[in-house]
C-alpha cells in the first residue's frame, strides 16, 4: 500500500472513532490513559518517523495542552 505522503491522499486519523468503535478498539489517551470512545473533543497529533506517519491521542484540549511535547520512542 502507498504512502498517504506519496498518493496525497490523507487519511483521517479520527475516522475510526465512529459508533462501532468499541472500548477494546478504541485509542487511548496518551495524557491521562482515558479510552476515547465517540470524544466529540478528541485531538491527534502526527508526525512522520522513518517514513511511517505516527498519532498521540488526546481525548480534548486540556489533556492536549498538558502533554509535554515529546514523542515516545
Amino acid at each position: 500500500m502507498a504512502s498517504p505522503l506519496l498518493t496525497g491522499k490523507m487519511i483521517d486519523p479520527t475516522s475510526d472513532i465512529g459508533e462501532d468503535v468499541d472500548e477494546s478498539t478504541a485509542p487511548t489517551c496518551y495524557t491521562c490513559g482515558k479510552k476515547i470512545m465517540q470524544e466529540p473533543n478528541h485531538r491527534v497529533v502526527s508526525w512522520v518517523d522513518e517514513g511511517a506517519v505516527e498519532h498521540l491521542h488526546f481525548c480534548d484540549d486540556e489533556c492536549r495542552e498538558d502533554w509535554s511535547g515529546r514523542r515516545p520512542r
